[in-house]
């Protein structure tokens, strides 16, 4: 419990660490919040005009995009059908519409002329329809006998067809995904912290761990100590950071904050992890290592969305994968889930895979600090 405090006041003395946690998210949150507050405020209720081409006709999505409403009587697309993908291309180069959803016998595929909020709008729905439909098929595997009761509530089928789906009293806005992406840089920035307790516990490292490798302490309680104290800290500097964005910024993360919470604490959780591990297993002096976890976090952030929202749709249609194990994108992705269709379960999976990340990466710094030996200190 001593070195528990120990560690927190180390935290507290490190200028820099606080700085990168805390004010450069809040800096960068002030800058989006001048360049989005009132265009989010503008635009949020627009309908966005969206061409269709089916290719295969499939009346429960055409059912479903005509109806689902940004708020009580308010659609959120404007759908125009067209008869060929030239056609529609035609109307999209005449900026009639906003983008083309191809509907193909097992999948979609969209066309926008570049990247926009409205390209947002509708790779969002797309994705929600997706999962839907996935989880649909795993039911009808498994549980046939409740697949019309799982479509009642996914859809809220009625006897004349689909009911219209609202989305009122949740995020719409689609600038609202450059703060999670930038909660979610502020999340991974801990990895330069995880890797000044890296660097604490090699004795061939720093004069600090050399006289701790001299103490009867078990090294991995030693290391599981200083990640519980850093995370600890941590977890409260990033609840101040979303108090800020939330009611300085006037940031509307829909009505589960306590789950936004929750996510960036995860988050943070891999941040350190991450840290750690790099500090453990790469060679080289220390400015070399905290050199590799600036650049960890700022290639995450970049992958989930912080400089170019529209990179994660390009991933997932071309390298899906990196979707799914990258930590910033998996951030974002949970929040939004959660925010725009209050998809718990997709939320879930995310956090979970975040967490499996980040017990992979703690595990790997014990393995690898165990088998650590100093023929002299």
């Amino acid at each position: 419990m001593q070195h528990f405090g120990y560690q927190i006041k180390m935290m507290f003395r490190n200028p820099m660490a606080l700085f990168w946690a805390v004010a450069f998210p809040i800096i960068l949150g002030a800058l989006f919040y001048f360049m989005f507050g009132n265009i989010g405020n503008v635009e949020q209720f627009s309908r966005v005009p969206v061409g269709i081409v089916q290719e295969e006709e499939n009346d429960i999505f055409m059912e479903m995009i005509e109806n689902i409403e940004i708020e009580e009587g308010v659609p959120m697309f404007d759908v125009k059908e067209y008869e060929s993908v030239e056609e529609a291309e035609e109307a999209l180069k005449e900026e009639e519409i906003q983008g083309i959803v191809l509907v193909k016998v097992q999948d979609f595929e969209m066309i926008v002329k570049e990247s926009s909020i409205y390209s947002s709008l509708i790779k969002t729905f797309l994705d929600q329809y997706k999962q839907n439909n996935v989880l649909i098929e795993d039911v009808a595997v498994a549980h046939p006998e409740r697949v019309a009761e799982l479509i009642s509530s996914l859809y809220q089928a009625d006897t004349i067809g689909i009911k219209e789906n609202s989305l009122k009293g949740q995020d719409k806005s689609p600038y609202t995904q450059y703060f999670y992406a930038l909660l979610a840089m502020a999340c991974l920035i801990s990895s330069s912290v995880g890797v000044q307790n890296g660097l604490n516990i090699q004795a061939d490292l720093s004069a600090i761990a050399a006289r701790r490798n001299l103490a009867p302490t078990k090294k991995i309680k030693q290391v599981l100590t200083d990640f519980a104290a850093t995370l600890f800290i941590y977890c409260i500097l990033m609840a101040v950071v979303l108090a800020i964005l939330i009611f300085v910024y006037k940031q509307d993360f829909g009505s589960n904050v306590g789950l936004i919470l929750l996510g960036i604490w995860v988050g943070s959780f891999v941040g350190l992890a991450a840290g750690t591990m790099l500090a453990v297993v790469l060679k080289g002096e220390k400015a070399a290592k905290e050199g590799v976890a600036v650049a960890f976090f700022m290639v995450s952030s970049f992958l989930g969305g912080l400089q170019w929202g529209e990179i994660t749709y390009v991933l997932e249609k071309n390298c899906p994968i990196i979707n799914r194990i990258n930590p910033a994108t998996l951030i974002v992705n949970a929040f939004k889930s959660l925010a725009v269709f209050g998809d718990y379960r997709q939320y879930a999976v995310n956090l979970v895979t975040l967490l499996a990340i980040g017990i992979v990466f703690l595990a790997i710094s014990i393995i690898k600090l165990r088998r650590n030996r100093y023929a002299s200190i």
